[in-house]
Formats: structure tokens, C-alpha cells, sequence
């Protein structure tokens, strides 16, 4: 069982964990990181939900990313996720700290009450698509595409994929990673 470190809307800790499905559920505030992976033509890499996850199969993920262990930190949870997810082992100086992002997904649907304080990393590469390792159970596919086409969808709402919600934080992240690299996107 996932167990997580629970903090208030202010990312203060409460001193307790919970299991993951139960803070999802409740409505939790729980620690995340997100990391853009971004290749040297500043396509930005999206990963498919694997089709048997509980929550948002088959929708496109503009990061990597996961739910922190009680006790780690930001950064190595961030390089955790990437290797796990992307088969991929971030060296010392290339993960860059973006900011911070609060995340609110609502799915009563599937009693999705989802509350996290997200750090946002960028991580560049220089690799193809067949260079990547998916996480079976996590990842379905992979593509790249150009980090502006991506951000133009998110500016406008027109989207050609099914990107996963909620789409303001995570239009938040990508002009993040686009600031940061001086991207007029």
C-alpha cells in the first residue's frame, strides 16, 4: 500500500500519512513532482496512461512525474519517476528546477478529489523515442512533439490529443519550461 505525506493548502506538514487511494479520495494535500522532458529541438516528450490505470487511462501526459515517498525529497523523487517511468537516470546538474505548481484534479466520477503541491523540473535529452525504456504497467506510448504546437493547444483549448487534466496547471508547467529555456512559444 502507497502510502502519502499529507500537508495543508499551504504545503505546511500535518504530521500524518495516508494511503494514496484514501487521500485522493478525501481530498488530501500530498507532494508531487512533475518533470517536462524536453529533446534539442524543444519537442516536449508525452506519455500515454497505460489503458488499466484507475484514474485517466488512455489521456496524454505532458511530464513524468509521481507521488513523493513519505520522508524524500523533490529532486529524488523527480529522478526516481524519470527512471522508472522512462528508463532514463538523470546525471548530477541536469534536472532544473522550475517552481512550484498547485494541482487540483476533481473526477466525482471516480471519487477523484486530487490536491497536490507539484515541483516542476526540466529535463533536456538528446535521444530518440526508441532509446526510452516505458514502465509497462505506467506507460502505453511515447511521441514528442514541439513544445509551441503543444502550448498553442493549451492556449487555445483546440486540442488533438486527449491531454490529461487539469489542463490550467499543466499550461502552468509548460510555459514554465518555456520561460525558463527562453522559448517564444
Amino acid at each position: 500500500m502507497e502510502l502519502l505525506e499529507i500537508f495543508d493548502a499551504q504545503n505546511r506538514p500535518l504530521g500524518f500519512t495516508k494511503p494514496k487511494h484514501d487521500a485522493h479520495r478525501d481530498g488530501d494535500w500530498h507532494r508531487t513532482s512533475e518533470i517536462v522532458v524536453l529533446n534539442t529541438q524543444n519537442e516536449v516528450l508525452l506519455s500515454l496512461r497505460h489503458p488499466d490505470k484507475r484514474y485517466l487511462p488512455n489521456y496524454w501526459d505532458v511530464c513524468v512525474g509521481g507521488h513523493l515517498d513519505p520522508g524524500e525529497t523533490y529532486e529524488a523523487c523527480a529522478i526516481r519517476e524519470i527512471e522508472e517511468e522512462i528508463g532514463v537516470r538523470p546525471e548530477a546538474g541536469e534536472l532544473h528546477f522550475l517552481g512550484m505548481v498547485d494541482v487540483e484534479a476533481i473526477d466525482e466520477a471516480v471519487s477523484l478529489f486530487d490536491r497536490e503541491h507539484a515541483a516542476v523540473y526540466l529535463f533536456r535529452v538528446d535521444r530518440t523515442l526508441g532509446q526510452f525504456v516505458m514502465q509497462p504497467d505506467e506507460v502505453a506510448d511515447l511521441r514528442f512533439r514541439p513544445l509551441a504546437t503543444v502550448l498553442d493547444e493549451y492556449r487555445s483549448g483546440a486540442y488533438s490529443l486527449s491531454y490529461t487534466p487539469p489542463q490550467a496547471s499543466y499550461r502552468q508547467t509548460l510555459e514554465m519550461a518555456a520561460e525558463f529555456l527562453k522559448i517564444d512559444a
